[in-house]
């Protein structure tokens, strides 16, 4: 039975806050910063505080807190072994937040130089209680830089009496001035477990009833912030009115599940889109967060990524054991650079989207690309390969069966230079088209194909582009005597191919090697293909000119060129086009011997500027 409501909601004082309420007091009650709080005791025991600190780290961890408790272990005059005794009528005076020495500014609203100066002038006056008033600047990093300019002398000179806290998330915005004349402290995320065990302390004190997962859940959530985690205890206590179990959790703070979570991350490692679809689909209608889903989500691929590199030591002290466990399992069958896309696929949309409905199609692309969709999609009706036949003579040929023949082309013209090879046709192969070769003409292999097309014309371009096909084994036939062109009723011997090294055969080859290092990149190759060479340019097509220009980028390009050297033995560069042609039809920068030279010796990427 739940109690009743009526009675409950009648308390005999306001209520406050759990993270208010359980504020810690004395150093020794910090939770998770031992290096910060021992050194601390130590200067106050010693008598030798510093005149200016810095304290930086992630939300929730403490920083205030800290500061608020050197204020009173600094005036006290009952200290206990560096402790504030908390019973003093000074010290009972800063946990009211009445005292007059204790000076707080909140820099996001008091960030100019006039609330610098204003500070600077009131510094000189004496405490009126303590020996010590201590000014703490909250969100320091806030401050103008004219305001660090008229801080700074006060800051590198004060008063004895004088103390300064400087607190911040983002130390990287204070200036390095200010930051060599203060001490610094850096405050860590609550390990994962030391945040539960006080979710559980602060739960039996307040007489709550909860599941210990809930704990588990609420630590996760929390990120090495115990006072989002304390806050999010508050709010299930008030939803609840009673036990508090993972449905309830999950209901009140629209929690994802962690077997979704799995599932999801499962669907990927066995590249099952329809699973991975159908676990955000009913996240999403389960009423859960899609924004929590995919932090969750980066928070294990992450953990993934660590143990794939063996940066996984401290891992422990982010997710339960079991977790761990879970991940190392499933680690082998992913590589680190699909994690690594993934997990700033995944970030990117987190910090760019924030419609809800945008934001689901970003995770759902995201997590479809991870599953190698492109290389899951069979192709619609394929055109069987070629087939090698070697032309047999007419004598060992079996009675009735005819060969067919190349359709003869029109002499050459007048025109044409002589040393340029003739046009070639290549018609399709009939039942009834005999094969009529003159005697004084080599012996050459005709490769014919199986599927009915018709007739083609095939030239060889001005830019000596070599066409790749898929044959192995078809070596070029003899080119035909300038001085003699072929007639009319002459059959010409098929175009000459490119047959060392079969560069188009080896293409699987490519992309299996590069899947290895980078599975994104890997199926973004799957759906491109090479058409030709230049020098030692090797030209390929791309589906897109998204695809082009993932591909060109620079670590995406050296990872595909070193995939050419290994799988063809040569050293190509890499063109990329869309389709069969240049995205915008201009030719490629890195085609320039200079540019080249200068993007692989100093990176980057080359970039047209445009001119009016």
């Amino acid at each position: 039975m739940f109690p009743d409501l009526q009675t409950s909601t009648q308390p005999s004082e306001p209520h406050r806050a759990l993270y208010l309420k359980w504020r810690p007091r004395r150093f020794e009650d910090v939770v998770g910063q031992e290096h910060v709080t021992r050194t601390l005791r130590n200067a106050v025991k010693l008598g030798r505080p510093a005149h200016a600190y810095l304290f930086t780290g992630p939300r929730g961890t403490g920083k205030t807190t800290v500061a608020r408790i050197l204020y009173r272990a600094v005036n006290c005059e009952h200290a206990e072994d560096g402790d504030p005794c908390n019973t003093c009528a000074l010290c009972q005076a800063a946990l009211e937040s009445r005292a007059l020495d204790l000076v707080e500014i909140d820099a996001a609203s008091n960030r100019g130089i006039d609330d610098i100066r204003d500070l600077r002038d009131k510094v000189a006056y004496r405490p009126g209680e303590g020996r010590y008033r201590v000014y703490i600047i909250d969100e320091a990093h806030e401050l103008t830089a004219p305001a660090w300019e008229a801080f700074l002398k006060t800051l590198e000179e004060p008063p004895p009496h004088a103390l300064f806290v400087l607190a911040t998330t983002e130390a990287h915005k204070v200036p390095a001035t200010i930051v060599s004349r203060c001490q610094r402290f850096d405050f860590r995320r609550i390990p994962y477990q030391a945040t539960k065990e006080q979710l559980a302390r602060v739960a039996d004190a307040e007489g709550l009833e909860v599941d210990p997962a809930v704990f588990e859940r609420l630590a996760l959530v929390a990120r090495g912030g115990l006072r989002d985690a304390l806050s999010l205890l508050d709010q299930l206590s008030a939803f609840a009115v009673g036990p508090v179990d993972m449905d309830v959790a999950r209901a009140a703070l629209s929690l994802p599940s962690i077997e979704a979570v799995r599932g999801a991350i499962d669907g990927m490692t066995r590249h099952e889109p329809g699973s991975v679809m159908a676990v955000v689909s009913d996240a999403a209608e389960g009423g859960a967060d899609l924004r929590l889903f995919a932090d969750e989500l980066i928070v294990h691929l992450r953990a993934l990524m660590l143990l794939r590199t063996g940066a996984d030591a401290r891992l422990g002290d982010e997710l339960p054991e079991d977790e761990v466990a879970w991940l190392r399992e499933r680690g082998p069958a992913w590589s680190i650079g699909a994690l690594m896309q993934l997990v700033q696929t995944l970030s990117d949309a987190l910090a760019r989207t924030r419609d809800a409905a945008q934001f689901q199609v970003q995770t759902e692309v995201a997590l479809l690309t991870a599953c190698d969709v492109e290389t899951l999609t069979p192709s619609p009706s394929p055109v069987p390969a070629p087939r090698t036949t070697a032309a047999p003579s007419a004598s060992s040929a079996p009675a009735g069966s005819t060969l067919s023949a190349p359709t003869p082309a029109p002499a050459m013209s007048h025109r044409e230079a002589p040393h340029e090879p003739p046009l070639t046709t290549v018609s399709a192969p009939s039942s009834s088209a005999a094969v009529s070769r003159p005697e004084d003409q080599h012996e050459a292999p005709v490769a014919t194909v199986s599927a009915p097309t018709p007739p083609t014309t095939v030239s060889r371009p001005e830019a000596q582009r070599e066409p790749l096909v898929g044959v192995v084994g078809v070596s070029p036939a003899p080119r035909h005597d300038p001085a003699h062109p072929p007639q009319l009723d002459e059959p010409l011997d098929p175009a000459p191919a490119l047959a060392s090294p079969p560069l188009a055969s080896r293409w699987p080859d490519v992309i299996d090697q590069v899947k290895s290092r980078n599975g994104l990149l890997g199926s973004i190759l799957g759906s491109a293909r090479p058409i030709g060479v230049e020098d030692s340019v090797l030209v390929v097509a791309f589906s897109t000119d998204f695809n082009r220009k993932t591909a060109e980028k620079s670590t995406n390009r050296q990872l595909i060129e070193v995939a050419f050297q290994r799988i063809y033995g040569s050293a190509y560069r890499l063109k990329a086009t869309v389709g069969d042609g240049d995205a915008s039809g201009a030719p490629s920068l890195l085609d320039d011997p200079v540019i080249n030279f200068a993007q692989r010796t100093f990176g980057g990427e080359p970039r047209r500027v445009p001119t009016d």
